[in-house]
């Protein structure tokens, strides 16, 4: 079965002396492994944008890819530490976190996307938080942020419920507040301007349900631990 795609390169792992194994999240198909030569051309990196080709004799065996570059990201790769950490742990959390030949358009527009904003300091951990947010959604639990559980207010949401990935606003969190995470203003209101402290507590409120419930209490990349710790040391 042959097919061509736009897709993301997050991996490579070697087969053999000549063979990789390339893991692509592409725009129509998902997340795939295809099997590629290694060349002395330079190949996309991981984080680049390219044209995926793949060749196979059925659907579900493990096909021939040709990956051409259509946005080279290499250049992120020397930024701060802060955006190496972000986009090393994105492309790890795509490859081990999505279930192979399934489609999630909107989370591949919003990697694309965060790709993107990676480019601007100001705003790439901001876009990386959001990332980890729809990540969750995707992989089939979403968090409800719009609204307190208890009183159905809209206004001065402070806590989320770790068990439910519910809003709680300040008044009726008081009484359990130790026992509930951090709800970052920024993450519902986008005229707000996030603080380190804000992007710390939006990471371990989705490092919660990521662990959780997303990964099946598997660890999560050792990146996503540094990116914490830069974080915490600013």
């Amino acid at each position: 079965m042959n097919w061509e795609d736009t897709g993301i390169v997050l991996k490579y792992r070697t087969y053999s002396e000549k063979q990789l194994i390339a893991s692509v999240f592409t725009q129509q198909r998902g997340r795939v492994d295809g099997m590629i030569t290694r060349t002395k051309s330079s190949m996309p990196q991981p984080g680049d944008l390219c044209s995926v080709y793949q060749k196979a004799r059925l659907e579900q065996h493990l096909g021939t890819f040709k990956l051409e570059t259509k946005q080279s990201h290499s250049s992120l790769q020397f930024c701060d530490a802060l955006r190496v950490y972000a986009l090393k742990t994105m492309l790890e959390m795509l490859g081990s976190l999505l279930p192979e030949h399934h489609p999630y358009l909107n989370l591949w527009n919003k990697a694309n996307e965060t790709l993107q904003l990676f480019y601007h300091p100001s705003e790439a951990i901001k876009a990386y938080c959001f990332f980890e947010v729809l990540l969750i959604e995707e992989l089939g639990f979403g968090l409800s942020l719009d609204s307190c559980a208890v009183t159905k207010s809209l206004e001065n949401l402070t806590h989320v419920s770790p068990k439910t990935g519910c809003a709680v606003c300040y008044e009726a969190a008081l009484p359990y507040i130790n026992r509930l995470l951090v709800l970052p203003d920024f993450l519902i209101n986008k005229n707000c301007a996030p603080t380190k402290l804000d992007f710390v507590n939006s990471l371990l409120l989705t490092g919660h349900f990521l662990v959780n419930h997303a990964s099946h209490h598997k660890s999560l990349p050792i990146a996503r631990q540094e990116l914490m710790q830069k974080l915490r040391l600013m």
